[in-house]
């Protein structure tokens, strides 16, 4: 049998372990090199939620909602130094395009790198906690901020002429709100109530709006509790400027009502092209009902624009029930969240062009 001497014994031992040693440091080195490629190419895709970042990064007035903002916010001079304000609003932002809790939200920035990439977020100590991101959304709720912001996003498409001021439709919608009683108080909201639409109960709020009758842009919100009946809103919901109002069956005798708005400023007569219901014309002959239809559906070509609006709001926005407690918070809430759907319908290409 072959004996090595001990020293070519130990030198042959030194290059097996540097030949294992480099082997090894190859294969982490490719493995590094194969993780930073894969994350520069997924950096490169593009998602539907990267566009739509990219969308809402671009249309948002980030300049003027961080001056409105600007002088209610944390002012810094005593404890720890506040977050930056403008990626507050972003973080903020994710959480109402979203439908996010205080502490989802938080998460998802963490998470998502399109979500970290929108907030401007390099490292998890830039992201505040829940508590933070909820003591922020108060501080817009307590400083009337959110419709300030809606009214701020009107004005602006006025100027772009988006908002024409010649006719308005007018519809609502309901807000959800939970009816359980599992909680502190072992009671459900106080300011929601229920209300009975067909053969359906809601239990909730109601969002009354005024939109424009060719642009179909929001110009007008009100948030009442569900039970509020639709005609009797219709007044708040008016610019004054208008010559023609459009409304479903709900809004029939609205022209007749104490506080009807009949002319506008210029002196003008209103027209009011309310929707009859169907059973108004059984007794009339087919001739007669043929023409009721003919008009009747004309009516509705119009008015279906008010639609457009709140499928941004319910589908796109994921705004079907609300998580808050009261009337103020449900106001501010949707008054953001329609500020945000003027932002979308307005860049669509049809308005944008």
């Amino acid at each position: 049998m072959f004996h090595r001497p001990e020293k070519q014994l130990w030198q042959y031992r030194i290059m097996q372990n540097k030949s294992k040693c480099d082997i090894l440091f190859s294969c982490l080195m490719d493995k590094q090199m194969s993780l930073s490629a894969m994350s520069d190419e997924l950096a490169q895709v593009r998602t539907k939620k990267k566009e739509f970042l990219t969308q809402m990064d671009r249309i948002i007035p980030w300049g003027e909602w961080i001056a409105l903002i600007r002088p209610c916010y944390y002012k810094g001079e005593r404890g720890n130094k506040p977050y930056d304000l403008e990626r507050m609003l972003r973080i903020y932002m994710i959480q109402n395009l979203y439908n996010l809790s205080d502490m989802a939200t938080v998460a998802e920035v963490i998470d998502s790198r399109a979500f970290s990439d929108f907030c401007g977020v390099e490292s998890s100590n830039q992201v505040p906690d829940g508590d933070t991101l909820g003591r922020f959304r108060n501080l817009l709720i307590q400083n009337d901020l959110q419709q300030r912001l809606f009214a701020q996003v009107v004005a602006l498409l006025t100027e772009r002429n988006l908002i024409l001021k010649k006719g308005t439709i007018v519809d609502s919608t309901f807000i959800e709100a939970p009816s359980s009683t599992k909680n502190k108080d072992k009671k459900r909201d106080p300011e929601a109530h229920s209300a009975k639409k067909g053969n359906t109960w809601h239990f909730g709020y109601k969002v009354h709006v005024g939109v424009d009758h060719e642009t179909g842009i929001v110009h007008a919100l009100e948030v009442t509790s569900a039970n509020k009946h639709d005609v009797c809103m219709i007044a708040e919901l008016l610019i004054g400027e208008e010559q023609v109002v459009y409304g479903d069956s709900g809004y029939l005798g609205a022209e007749k009502r104490p506080e009807a708005v009949t002319t506008n400023k210029s002196g003008k007569r209103i027209h009011y092209k309310i929707n009859c219901r169907p059973s108004q014309s059984k007794q009339n002959t087919n001739r007669s009902r043929a023409q009721i239809k003919c008009r009747e559906r004309e009516k509705s070509s119009v008015r279906a624009k008010v639609e457009h609006v709140f499928a941004v709001v319910k589908q796109q926005l994921r705004f079907q029930k609300t998580r808050y407690r009261g009337l103020r918070k449900q106001t501010a809430k949707l008054n953001m969240l329609f500020a945000l759907a003027n932002l979308i319908l307005a860049d669509r290409p049809c308005l944008a062009a």
